[in-house]
């Protein structure tokens, strides 16, 4: 069909990537970016969390974009497999602007190997800690910000570290706030190190799902799909981000190989979806979880496969599994917690992921 052509495809199964086609949450973005940008916040620092494939590195690029087109803001994206400190440092020193402040308060970091030496410096650092301190020091006087992000962060002694000292300039009220994503189970590492008094206070933000009516409305406007089909692609998707993406992007390359709509097979597109889910998001989840939540899964996957609905009464799963409830209470906080299941309905448990029911069960039998 004419108008889709696969150069000009507005999804994208990219990860780490702004999308043409983005559905924003913003009551979430307007939270975090209202609390930063006042006079006084409430806090510093933010997690977001969710499960793989949810979006999080979106909106935290999202999030730095827009922070960062206000004139008294920096931003500074780290990689959090680095020495943290030492990154901040360097990445502040690189800007160019930034730097003439540097130089213009005749502050010497020559003994990290960043600038130049200074015979008539003011201040001279020995180490990263000094260094920030001494450029926090002069950003606050030329009346700047730094929102610091971090994807993916997972506990080190390097996190450790920058947390501690982002407590130390946090007391010295230095204008620094960070802003990092992470998986549940990671970010529950790091608060649970209650001497980590920084990122211990921090905010976490779990990722809900996209509005399903705005997914549909996307559909209907760029597929040029009718509003019916268009809602129950959108419903398919049950709101997961990745699934938005992946299946507007399948269905627009179906498109511009099909000569009328009606041409267009929906199995094969829900076979290309699995295929991306499962590369993409899926087996990796899969592959974090324990046996004994694998286990859970296959029960649920069962009986949805078997009675066609995605509500599960926690009872049912127990006796399949021959578990107690106690026992059980554990398994399904997890999976809670994960992202994967859902547990809103009292008595009764339900998928969040698109399709992963037909995923789980291909799995048990391959």
């Amino acid at each position: 069909m004419k108008g889709y052509n696969s150069l000009e495809n507005p999804y994208t199964l990219q990860f780490s990537y702004i999308p043409p086609q983005l559905i924003e949450r913003k009551v979430i973005t307007e939270e975090v970016i209202g609390n930063f940008i006042r006079e006084i916040p409430t806090y510093r620092g933010v997690f977001i969390t969710g499960v793989r494939g949810s979006g999080k590195t979106v909106m935290l690029g999202d999030i730095r974009n827009k922070i960062g087109s206000l004139d008294q803001w920096i931003t500074v994206d780290l990689n959090p497999e680095t020495d943290l400190l030492d990154s901040l440092a360097r990445a502040l020193y690189r800007i160019p602007a930034v730097k003439a402040l540097f130089v213009e308060a005749s502050l010497d970091f020559s003994l990290l190997g960043i600038g130049l030496h200074l015979e008539n410096a003011e201040l001279m650092a020995s180490n990263e800690e000094d260094a920030l301190d001494m450029m926090l020091k002069t950003l606050k006087k030329a009346g700047k910000k730094v929102l610091v992000t971090i994807d993916e962060v997972t506990y080190s002694k390097n996190v450790a570290r920058f947390s501690h000292a982002l407590s130390s300039y946090a007391g010295a009220d230095y204008d620094v706030y960070v802003l990092m994503t992470g998986l549940a189970d990671n970010i529950r590492n790091i608060k649970n190190k209650k001497s980590l008094t920084f990122l211990y206070r921090a905010k976490v933000k779990e990722l809900d799902t996209l509005n399903i009516t705005a997914i549909s409305s996307d559909y209907e406007r760029i597929l040029r799909l009718d509003r019916e089909k268009a809602e129950e692609l959108a419903y398919e998707t049950r709101g997961y981000s990745l699934a938005f993406q992946a299946l507007g992007y399948h269905c627009w390359e179906a498109l511009g190989k099909a000569e009328k709509l009606d041409q267009l097979s929906w199995e094969d597109l829900d076979r290309e979806l699995d295929q991306t889910l499962e590369e993409l998001a899926y087996g990796k989840i899969w592959d974090e979880l324990s046996n004994t939540d694998r286990r859970v899964l296959q029960a649920m996957a069962g009986e949805v496969m078997k009675t066609g609905d995605n509500l599960v009464k926690i009872e049912t799963i127990r006796d399949v599994l021959d578990m107690t409830s106690d026992t059980f209470t554990t398994y399904r906080s997890r999976l809670l917690e994960s992202g994967i299941v859902d547990g809103k309905q009292y008595g009764y448990l339900k998928f969040r992921l698109p399709r992963f029911e037909q995923f789980v069960t291909r799995i048990r039998y391959e």
